[in-house]
């Protein structure tokens, strides 16, 4: 049912809607006092995941009869038509739907477009019938808000002859945002330019009326078009803002006239000797065609962009008769254009014709100031020391008036402005280079310096925005910039990046690399497939791998890496965007991580998009700052913990007992003679914990770094797998107890300290180094010794009861009474009693015991 319909006893209702049947007479309710229900509230609309939308409405609850049924209609904003939701299949059909039972007051709307705002009403049905519609709900969009417009100029329809009478008109719908929801098709006679619209119920050429088709129809038959009359057609489309532009007009067509001796008669063949016709082709190319009059002899073709006051001769030269239609060349896309004829009868030029109906190729472009220009080019004439910036222009609408020109050295933050004048550099944007010359000179840029350029474009309504930046050029060779890598020792040039950091710390990009992920090892000594500090936002390249098929066989793999050149650790960063294609096809992409959010930087494993061979790599970078990025290809040895610790380095015992003397000297030294002079002497415990802080054990294999300044060691192998286990791989390689940047390669194995594990009981945590090199174990309490000695009685006690009880069972079979109730239980608790062995007891519990053994001897000396 919808509203308005009435409501049948006898009907077939849909599933979960009561019929209430009132019949008239004494004791019963008129028809008349029952009224329908109310109007009900706006629903509610609201995005539910992608594609799906939210709709949710309070029923009535004071209606008479109780409501039985609701029916929902949603809209794009904007648009003229509602769209019924069918329960069914919980989407939106035209005509017919399910109505959803009154029990539900809620549901998801599948299909939706995202970016696009609906609304949403409702009307609510009891025995009595619907009531009226809600207001529409407020407005409701999947994910961000799309800029709307109206439909943009469909490309132009075919229209065919199909019978006596008949046409067929055929067309494609362009993109949009509103979605189409309708088109209009328009025919117009050639000869007469009458204009008429076709019907979309019979397909009748009328003026007014039904004349929008469905956006699911994309073809119509034409009836009662009259044969031997030449007819164009043109289509437009309508979407919630409106309708767009009319398509530019189809080839013309008729159908044919047979007259009685059987000959085919046309009355009209579309241009006159009046008005040329201009027909689009692509490419920049249009075809003019005319209608030679009697005795021409050549045409003369006459183009001009509309606007222009000069006319431009098609072809550089008249058309010899019998030819009608010329192409013309060299035309630009999206730009109106117009012709004129005029013909050389009897030797004399005459018959100019008028003006031709405006034509483009294409899309028409609306006036706005200009695009981004392709990115220039910097022209350096070495003999000459001369630089020169070359752009290409591209048509706009109004026309290009001119062109400003940035320059800059590579690396630098800081733009300068060419002077159209004197064409210096200048810190302040001036006005801008005639843009016809195509090129400009640059004067004052510094010899052995790399510069990159961009251009914008300038017409009547303003600046248009820059280019990208122009490939680097420099006037002679590039001046190198070299630094001191303080781990290689080797210089390596900086090329147009910047270090602001201290000197001494200055680690070149290779060595930071090939340190960056000891779990990913670079495979020395040609491991380092490629490093690069970034220019452009583009770069390509091929990249030769022939040998990738057994790399992957033998657990070896290709990682892209990335950091800053101005950055003093061996940290992974990426840009704020980026996007890796190998072979036409992404790899993988680093996107800009949303607000209150940080993003992890890892490098990439970029193995499974290579393949054997050559290998087209592209990749595009987005930074405020890219030529402040170096990146790196690598070819890796998956690394593990056990084999790291198998290439970790042994201190020998003398040389760790020699460090430790040293980190003990300032402990051990006398007082200050001198009274006078005040000194603060920053001095370390000579306490040795054996514990390590990450895994809580006595140490396995005792690890310090070889500049840490503390006594106390940490386990190797739980050291490396902690690393191996942290995903944010920035915040690895940290000391646990100093917190100092501590690498695989920094780790030393302290033979001392392992000799001081092997002699020491398990229960005893720490020592004490004496000023001899020997050391003193630290007991807690001075009752320990005793309390260790009658443990040990107690298992040698233990002991010998089990050999007893053991040799009891062989010879003795024991009778036992067992509850019904747990007799599992008592078995298990007197099995755990035979098998119980004596844990080793923790400070805590050591000191525990010894303070309820004193109140026990305590309370025995009172008695």
């Amino acid at each position: 049912p919808s509203p308005g319909c009435p409501v049948l006893s006898g009907a077939a209702q849909p599933s979960g809607v009561r019929v209430h049947a009132h019949a008239l007479g004494s004791g019963r309710r008129s028809a008349g006092a029952m009224p329908k229900p109310g109007t009900p509230a706006r629903p509610e609309v609201s995005p539910n995941g992608p594609g799906t939308l939210r709709i949710a409405w309070s029923v009535p609850e004071d209606a008479d009869p109780e409501i039985t049924a609701t029916t929902v209609k949603v809209r794009i904003v904007g648009s003229q038509r509602f769209q019924n939701y069918d329960h069914s299949t919980g989407k939106l059909v035209n005509k017919g739907g399910g109505t959803v039972p009154a029990e539900t007051s809620e549901i998801l709307l599948w299909g939706c477009e995202e970016g696009i705002a609906y609304e949403a009403i409702i009307a609510v049905m009891n025995g009595d019938g619907w009531s009226d519609m809600s207001a529409p709900s407020l407005p409701g969009c999947i994910g961000e808000l799309k800029s709307r417009a109206k439909p943009q100029r469909p490309g132009p329809p075919k229209l065919d002859a199909v019978a006596s009478g008949r046409l067929r008109v055929t067309w494609t719908l362009p993109e949009a945002c509103p979605p189409i929801e309708a088109s209009q098709v328009q025919i117009t006679e050639v000869s007469t330019g009458l204009t008429l619209l076709v019907d979309a119920t019979n397909g009748k050429l009328i003026s007014t009326g039904r004349t929008t088709f469905g956006a699911s129809r994309t073809e119509c038959n034409i009836n009662g078009a009259t044969d031997g009359v030449e007819y164009v057609a043109a289509v437009c489309c309508r979407n919630a803002e409106g309708f767009g532009e009319y398509s530019i007009p189809s080839d013309s067509v008729a159908n044919p006239l047979a007259d009685t001796s059987g000959m085919q008669l046309v009355l009209h063949q579309g241009p006159s000797t009046e008005i040329p016709i201009m027909e689009p082709l692509g490419q920049g190319q249009m075809k003019v065609r005319w209608l030679l009059p009697d005795g021409a002899k050549s045409t003369m073709v006459k183009l001009r962009r509309v606007g222009d006051n000069n006319w431009y001769l098609c072809g550089g030269a008249a058309v010899t008769a019998p030819e009608s239609e010329v192409t013309a060349s060299g035309l630009e896309d999206g730009i109106e254009y117009e012709s004129m004829i005029a013909f050389l009868i009897s030797g004399r030029w005459c018959m100019e014709s008028g003006i031709s109906k405006p034509t483009c190729i294409g899309h028409k472009k609306l006036p706005s100031i200009p695009d981004a220009p392709k990115e220039p080019r910097i022209l350096v004439d070495q003999a000459q020391g001369g630089v020169k910036v070359k752009w290409t222009v591209f048509s706009a609408v109004p026309q290009l008036t001119g062109c400003h020109i940035k320059v800059r050295p590579v690396g630098c933050r800081t733009w300068q402005y060419v002077h159209p004048i004197n064409w210096k550099l200048t810190d302040k944007e001036v006005d801008p280079v005639p843009v016809t010359n195509l090129e400009n000179p640059v004067l004052g840029l510094t010899p052995g310096v790399r510069y990159e350029a961009q251009v914008a474009f300038r017409n009547k309504l303003g600046a248009g925005p820059y280019s990208a930046s122009s490939d680097p050029a420099c006037i002679g060779r590039p001046t190198p910039k070299l630094m001191r890598c303080q781990n290689c020792f080797n210089d390596f040039d900086l090329q147009h990046a910047e270090y602001t950091k201290a000197p001494e710390a200055f680690w070149c990009p290779h060595c930071r690399f090939r340190r960056m992920d000891p779990f990913n090892a670079v495979i020395e000594p040609y491991g380092l497939l490629l490093c690069h500090i970034l220019v452009r936002g583009t770069m390509s390249f091929s990249l030769d791998l022939p040998d990738i098929k057994q790399w992957r066989k033998d657990d070896q793999a290709v990682f892209m890496r990335m950091c800053k050149v101005d950055s003093d650790t061996c940290a992974s960063i990426w840009p704020k965007k980026l996007t890796f294609e190998a072979n036409g096809a992404e790899v993988f992409a680093i996107k800009e991580p949303e607000e209150g959010h940080i993003r992890r930087d890892v490098p990439m494993n970029i193995s499974a998009g290579l393949k054997p061979g050559i290998n087209t790599i592209n990749i595009t970078v987005e930074d405020d700052f890219l030529q402040s990025y170096v990146m790196s290809l690598v070819r890796t040895q998956a690394m593990t913990a056990q084999m790291i610790a198998a290439t970790t380095p042994n201190l020998s015992e003398e040389d760790a007992l020699a460090r430790i003397m040293g980190l003990l000297e300032d402990t051990w030294a006398g007082s200050v003679d001198n009274e006078d002079e005040e000194e603060i002497t920053c001095v370390i415990s000579n306490k040795l914990k054996l514990r390590c802080p990450l895994s809580f054990e006595r140490c396995t294999i005792p690890v310090r770094g070889e500049q840490c300044q503390h006594l106390q060691c940490f386990g190797l192998q739980a050291y490396l797998e902690s690393n191996m286990k942290m995903r944010a791989l920035n915040n690895r390689w940290t000391c646990p107890v100093c917190s100092c940047v501590l690498r695989p390669q920094d780790l030393r194995v302290d033979s001392y300290v392992e000799k001081v594990l092997s002699e020491t009981p398990e229960h005893i945590d720490e020592v004490l180094i004496m000023q001899d090199g020997n050391y003193r174990c630290i007991e807690d309490f001075p009752m320990d010794q005793a309390y260790v000695e009658k443990e040990k009685a107690k298992e040698a006690a233990a002991r010998e009861a089990e050999a007893r009880t053991a040799d009891d069972v062989e010879v003795t079979e024991m009778y036992t009474t067992i509850a019904d109730g747990d007799d599992k239980g008592e078995k298990r608790k007197a099995a755990q009693q035979h098998t119980s062995v004596q844990k080793t007891l923790t400070k805590r519990q050591r000191a525990r015991m010894q303070r309820s053994l004193e109140v026990a001897e305590g309370e025995e000396n009172s008695d």
